[in-house]
């Protein structure tokens, strides 16, 4: 008997050393969208307001490029994002796409709600430059708080690509 009690001694003490989320943390979706310019004259937006087809259709003069829904995310998650193509050529071998690792932190407490987002992604392009997007954290909106909206992480003017992000919950 004495040996029951001094285990579950143990594992109480155990459990109250364990790092415990604020009472406002709650399991997020991340979602995670990447364009490229297909139109000259297109120009992205710092914030596009609306659900997900009011921003895919605002996004007409660019092509989709990468769409990442991450469900159930914790602060402290690091998402990685990987979408690309290796293939064989008469040039030799080329690596075209986007790979991302990110970095998502919540930063909530009992009355607010307060995500970002930051990291770094490659854009690949083997046949002509390869760019290092290193996004510093940026505030995410939480689309439960009543505002449909998406946020531009970065944007590379030379390639025409953009990152957008946003937080929401549910399925």
């Amino acid at each position: 008997m004495r040996f029951v009690r001094f285990n579950l001694l143990i594992l109480l003490g155990l459990l109250a050393a364990l790092p415990s989320q604020s009472a406002a943390a709650e399991l997020r979706n991340v979602n995670f969208a990447v364009f490229q310019k297909v139109d000259s004259n297109f120009e992205f937006e710092a914030i596009v307001l609306g659900k997900f087809s009011n921003f895919i259709t605002a996004m007409e003069g660019a092509q989709v490029l990468l769409l990442s829904h991450t469900r159930n995310s914790v602060d402290g998650d690091v998402i990685n994002i990987q979408q690309d193509v290796l293939r064989d050529s008469s040039e030799g071998l080329n690596d075209i796409g986007i790979n991302c690792s990110l970095s998502f932190r919540d930063h909530s407490t009992d009355v607010d709600t307060i995500f970002e987002l930051g990291g770094m992604c490659k854009i690949l392009d083997s046949l002509n430059t390869n760019v290092t997007a290193i996004i510093p954290m940026a505030s995410l909106p939480d689309t439960e708080q009543g505002i449909d909206a998406w946020v531009e992480l970065y944007e590379d003017e030379a390639s025409g690509t953009a990152f957008y992000a946003n937080v929401s919950s549910g399925d």
